[in-house]
This record gives structure tokens, C-alpha cells and sequence, in this order.
């Protein structure tokens, strides 16, 4: 859906949006996984990295869907 690039700490994210059509397991590799559903304050910096930008993100995932890549 989108990417970031953060140039002064040679980092790059990228978001992905889809919809998962059955249950799965989560597979932890170096951290522990959670899901978390799109009511959870994604803003709140004291549990979130990134100065409220997944709450951005977040936000932009929930007015713009999948935008024009839908399957």
C-alpha cells in the first residue's frame, strides 16, 4: 500500500494490505507477533515506534482499503 524511506537511519518500510480468509498461526521469529485489530490506538507512542507514524499509517489503510490493487 505504501513505503516509507528514512534516509538518515538507512531504513525502508514497506505496508502491505490484504485480508486473510481463514485463521493462521503466527510464526515468531527474533519478536513475539500479536494482531491487533483497527480500533487499537495506533497513535499511542508509548507503546508504538515511530512518533505516531503507524498510527498514520494505520489511518491510511483504513480510508483507502487496498486502493487500486484489489484482488
Amino acid at each position: 500500500m505504501m513505503d516509507f524511506t528514512y534516509y538518515n537511519q538507512n531504513c525502508f518500510v514497506e505496508v502491505y494490505v490484504g485480508y486473510l480468509s481463514h485463521s493462521i498461526q503466527l510464526r515468531e521469529e527474533a519478536h513475539p507477533l500479536i494482531w491487533l485489530d483497527l480500533h487499537h490506538d495506533f497513535f499511542d507512542c508509548t507503546k508504538f515506534a515511530g512518533e505516531g507514524n503507524i498510527g498514520h499509517m494505520v489511518e491510511q489503510v483504513k480510508i483507502y482499503g487496498q486502493g487500486l490493487y484489489k484482488n
